[in-house]
């Protein structure tokens, strides 16, 4: 009879470990949250970056503060892969977000921007300026640089399936720089 109580009473004491301890995470869900701390708060900083906060941040706090917020983070690499993917709310912040960012981080989002094409033409398109005078101007995002081969015609291809008569301009634009360039 002892040899079964010391045997179920190893067995048990892991069980109630756990219970103990997941009694004490449910009862005190702030424990876990003090360890995660930013500059602006444990509950933010504990929730994933999304386009949308970020878009509610820029609304609240202005873009300049998002873009320091981004660097201090490290965050800019995850909006870049996240607008290269062609994730149309990250798209939409370029315009904000470039705005303010430093030359290099400008000329990555550029980037971003660029393979961001053929994957979501419409979205791209829409943030691109009217202007060719400027970072997002059609000249300058629908330029093959630094892309493959197979890039321009993929790009080509997706912008022309685009019937949009609000991104005309931008569409003729991108075709014109696509077309011009060499190779």
């Amino acid at each position: 009879m002892s040899i079964r109580r010391a045997l179920f009473g190893r067995l048990l004491l892991p069980t109630r470990l756990v219970l103990l301890v997941m009694g004490l995470v449910l009862a005190f869900p702030a424990i876990g949250a003090e360890a995660v701390t930013a500059p602006f708060g444990p509950l933010e900083a504990a929730q994933p970056l999304s386009a949308r906060r970020l878009a509610e941040r820029i609304r609240r706090d202005g873009a300049r503060d998002v873009a320091r917020m981004l660097t201090r983070e490290h965050e800019w690499a995850r909006v870049r892969r996240a607008v290269a993917a062609g994730w149309d709310g990250w798209i939409a912040l370029v315009p904000d977000l470039m705005s303010v960012a430093d030359p290099q981080t400008g000329r990555a989002l550029q980037g971003a921007l660029r393979r961001a094409l053929p994957r979501n033409p419409r979205a791209v398109l829409a943030v691109l300026d009217r202007r060719n005078d400027t970072p997002l101007a059609g000249r300058e995002i629908c330029a093959p640089a630094g892309e493959t081969a197979a890039w321009r015609p993929r790009t080509i291809a997706a912008l022309r399936a685009v019937h949009d008569i609000h991104l005309i301009d931008q569409g003729a634009d991108c075709l014109h720089a696509l077309e011009d360039a060499p190779g």
